[in-house]
Parts: structure tokens; C-alpha cells; sequence
């Protein structure tokens, strides 16, 4: 299951980079400015920050304009979804609320992921997530 979930990520970070170089090379993307670009969860290690653990700097997570400290709640390797166009709307959108103040809750038809999408993105930022269902 781990090899399986380490392939998944390295499918989409390959289709991610091509779709970037093809942007490039398209004239779409012309800097780090860029939608293309910044819609991507990236990481950054910041020396001026400090969080609960280091005061010698953080790990931050960008999404968009949005950014986050990594939590540092790591529950191992677990299995991840197929990252699809579609999840990456959904991480844009909840990180938008998430850096509101605001939650998410992702509606539409059974067994389509949405739970798994904000278990997933929870992984992404290192924050231990749980989840209620309120209906029958």
C-alpha cells in the first residue's frame, strides 16, 4: 500500500510539471506569480518563522494566497485518492476558508470522496482531522 501511495504522488507531481512546462512553454505561465503556480500546495521551509516546535523556523504550506504552519501530525503513509483536477479545486476552496476562519463541508452524491478530500488535505497540512456524520 505504501509503494501504491508513493506512485499516486509521483503521477500527479509528474502531470503537475508537465502541465506547468506546457504553460511555459505556452507563454501561460510567466512567473511565480501565476495562478498555474500558486494554485499548487507548496512547501517552504521559512528561517523568520517560529512555531511550537523550533524557534530556528517553520515549515509553511502555501495554497494559493493562503499559508499554513504544518501541524507535524503525522499518522504514517496512508493511502491517498487519485488526485484530480476536481480535488485540486477542492483543496483551493478549503484552504480559501480555512485561512478565513471558515470550515468546508463538501457536499454531493455518496462515494464520491469528498470525506477522503478533506482527510486528504488534513494529511497535506499535518493536522489531525475528524469527522462527524450527522445524517441517519
Amino acid at each position: 500500500r505504501k509503494i501504491e501511495t508513493l506512485v499516486t504522488i509521483h503521477v500527479h507531481q509528474k502531470d503537475v510539471t508537465k502541465e506547468m512546462m506546457d504553460g511555459v512553454k505556452r507563454k501561460e505561465i510567466k512567473d511565480a506569480n501565476d495562478f498555474e503556480w500558486t494554485k499548487q500546495a507548496r512547501f517552504y521551509w521559512r528561517n523568520s518563522g517560529s512555531d511550537q516546535t523550533s524557534d530556528d523556523g517553520a515549515c509553511v504550506i502555501s495554497i494559493t494566497d493562503a499559508d499554513f504552519y504544518y501541524q507535524y501530525e503525522y499518522l504514517g503513509a496512508k493511502e491517498r485518492l487519485v488526485i484530480t483536477p476536481l480535488t485540486d479545486r477542492c483543496y483551493i476552496t478549503l484552504a480559501q476558508a480555512l485561512n478565513m476562519c471558515f470550515g468546508g463541508a463538501p457536499a454531493g452524491p455518496a462515494g464520491t470522496g469528498k470525506t477522503e478530500t478533506v482527510k486528504d488535505l488534513g494529511a497535506t497540512l499535518g493536522i489531525f482531522v475528524v469527522v462527524t456524520n450527522c445524517g441517519d
